[in-house]
């Protein structure tokens, strides 16, 4: 069957692709629900939410680890072969021991996830002071409260670790479906 260019255009406009989707708001909602379900599961067992956010890593560095060694070997020359050799030899080493030890794996994600909540809080309030007056509260306000995040994760550390990702990760799954949920009420009408 050959294909036309015509069959790779996507929607003309805004407007056409949300009549597309119209149609389909019950499953925006349904997935929405679902991604809210799991992250309300996700929050009442943080432990084991944490330990399955560092498994998941661990696995995309065993699978990247291992992607890089393969362009590594199709690679042209030495010095490009060596460099994607030994890049993908770190992050399977990484991912392993992510694997093998999971409970320091997450007590080194919790701190990096402290210090990137302290930096950006941090440039977010000096971008704040930047902006001109109207919205410069806001994101002032936005940095303080990433950069008090951040201080409390650090000052908690290594104590937290088991319940920081995991509850950053219900977190997040309860407002990712809230807004599928919401998009998919605001088609139907």
């Amino acid at each position: 069957m050959s294909r036309t260019p015509r069959d790779f255009e996507g929607p003309h406009s805004l407007g056409r692709a949300v009549e597309k989707l119209r149609s389909r708001w019950g499953w925006l909602v349904a997935y929405g629900a679902l991604c809210v379900l799991f992250g309300v599961l996700a929050l009442g067992l943080v432990e084991a939410s944490s330990l399955a956010v560092v498994f998941l890593i661990a696995l995309m560095l065993v699978v990247a680890g291992g992607a890089e060694i393969l362009l590594g070997f199709n690679s042209r020359d030495w010095p490009s072969f060596f460099l994607w050799l030994i890049s993908g030899l770190f992050y399977l080493v990484f991912g392993a021991f992510a694997l093998a030890r999971p409970e320091v794996a997450a007590a080194v994600l919790t701190a990096v996830v402290g210090v990137g909540f302290l930096v950006a809080g941090l440039a977010r309030i000096w971008l704040g002071f930047m902006l001109p007056a109207g919205p410069k509260a806001f994101v002032v306000l936005a940095g303080a409260v990433t950069t008090l995040l951040g201080v409390l994760i650090l000052a908690g550390w290594p104590g937290n670790t088991m319940i920081i990702l995991g509850t950053l990760f219900g977190v997040d799954l309860v407002f990712y479906g809230s807004s599928w949920i919401a998009l998919g009420l605001r088609l139907r009408r």
